[in-house]
């Protein structure tokens, strides 16, 4: 069993490695901007990263209020939300790296509410952790693609992405130990697939 020292070093490395993508947009970004003329282009970007630090910011306090360092665990917080919200806005915070290894994101749902009782954060951090790893572990023109679907007792989750062999192993290890710990303290459950080049992670949440 990992003592508390071991829970608090592996949730912070977590969340340095889930906001290094959304950084990297920022970074992107103001490269961008250093490289237009045109004020209206100039304008967009700016807005593009503000937008996105707001988002980091927002997400790390929460994040850090939600968890509780000296007793090692999470201090779930319920509340009722759209899980799409969630996905589309950890979407937005990679949206520059997404364009910038011309990705094609394809969320898929039948569904344009679907809403569950859960703790927002730690749901926010499952998928930003999932699609930071898809974006950045998939090679440039990939697809990755997001599945949801919902039944009386779950609303299932797929996100699936190319994959190179090198870069397999990565994309499923950093951070699956708080994310698999996260869900079974809300009762959900994550688990993934290989299949050649295609890698899928299964998400399941309680309604």
């Amino acid at each position: 069993m990992k003592s508390v020292e071991e829970k608090n070093e592996e949730f912070v490395l977590n969340i340095l490695h889930d906001i290094k993508s959304p950084i990297l947009s920022i970074k992107i970004a103001l490269e961008n901007l250093e490289n237009k003329g045109a004020a209206s282009s100039q304008n967009e970007l700016l807005s593009e990263i503000y937008k996105v630090n707001r988002h980091n910011l927002e997400y790390i306090e929460n994040l850090m209020e939600n968890y509780s360092l000296k007793k090692g665990k999470y201090q779930i917080k319920e509340e009722y939300f759209n899980i799409l919200n969630i996905i589309n806005e950890e979407i937005f915070a990679l949206k520059l790296l997404i364009i910038e290894k011309n990705i094609k994101l394809n969320l898929v749902c039948s569904n344009e509410v679907i809403n569950i009782n859960s703790d927002k954060q730690m749901i926010r951090q499952v998928f930003l952790n999932l699609l930071t790893n898809a974006v950045k572990y998939s090679p440039n023109f990939e697809e990755v693609k997001i599945e949801v679907s919902k039944n009386k007792k779950y609303v299932s989750i797929c996100v699936t992405n190319t994959v190179l062999n090198s870069n397999a192993e990565k994309s499923t290890g950093f951070g699956q130990g708080i994310i698999k710990d996260a869900l079974l303290n809300l009762n959900g459950k994550i688990s993934h697939t290989k299949n050649k080049n295609k890698i899928c992670f299964y998400v399941d949440l309680p309604v």
